[in-house]
């Protein structure tokens, strides 16, 4: 299985089991068991990012992309925590992870559609 692969089996895993948060939200233990095994296709796709990235970009400005890689994620996380806390007051809970669960569809299917990632199709899983 290559890393690409695995990355679209994250995305599409995401996606589904939002989704079925949303349809299991009136049964609290089914929700959050299916809740809880979202974020192991999260893990999925967190872990593969920066394997894609070496593998796109040349070693000569590898540093240069992995120091700005990180510190805009740094920066956007507790940015986002911020943005999405003021969204969660004013949205159903299930609209939420309804849009969520679309968003990561979305990464799904651009991804899968895609073709400049060809190095990133030659990296394997040991």
């Amino acid at each position: 299985m290559t890393v690409r692969q695995s990355y679209l089996i994250g995305n599409f895993g995401r996606a589904l089991f939002m989704i079925l948060t949303v349809v299991s939200y009136n049964q609290f233990w089914l929700f959050a068991i299916i809740y809880l095994l979202s974020f192991v296709f999260q893990g999925l796709t967190q872990v593969f990012e920066t394997p894609m990235i070496q593998a796109m970009v040349g070693s000569d400005q590898l540093g240069k992309v992995m120091t700005c890689f990180y510190t805009l994620v740094s920066v956007t996380l507790p940015l986002g925590s911020l943005a999405f806390s003021f969204l969660a007051d004013r949205f159903d809970l299930r609209l939420f992870l309804l849009l969520f669960a679309l968003f990561y569809a979305g990464i799904f299917l651009l991804f899968l559609a895609s073709h400049a990632f060809k190095k990133v199709d030659e990296l394997q899983l040991p």
